[in-house]
């Protein structure tokens, strides 16, 4: 019982990190992670998520709004996680 819980909410983790780094993405911030540039994917989508949450605690604010906006609209719109995370403004 107690490892089946893990397992849901290390696959919540995953989820919710991939969505962020798909927000981060389509928000053009994948480019503030790469070394140098490609006009290919260099992180994977979780990677990206993984490395936005890292540098949440010391992003300026004008790049960390429009990010947890986005964030927020994508949880609400995600069938998986709408009925669990109600967003309300």
């Amino acid at each position: 019982m107690r490892r089946d819980r893990l397992l849901l909410v290390s696959a919540f983790a995953v989820a919710l990190l991939t969505l962020l780094g798909t927000v981060g993405e389509r928000l053009g911030m994948d480019r503030l992670l790469k070394s140098y540039t490609s006009k290919t994917r260099t992180h994977s989508l979780f990677r990206q998520g993984c490395m936005l949450h890292d540098l949440i605690p010391s992003m300026p604010e004008h790049r960390l709004l429009p990010l947890m906006e986005a964030f927020a609209q994508a949880v609400s719109q995600a069938p998986q996680f709408a009925t669990m995370f109600p967003i309300t403004k």
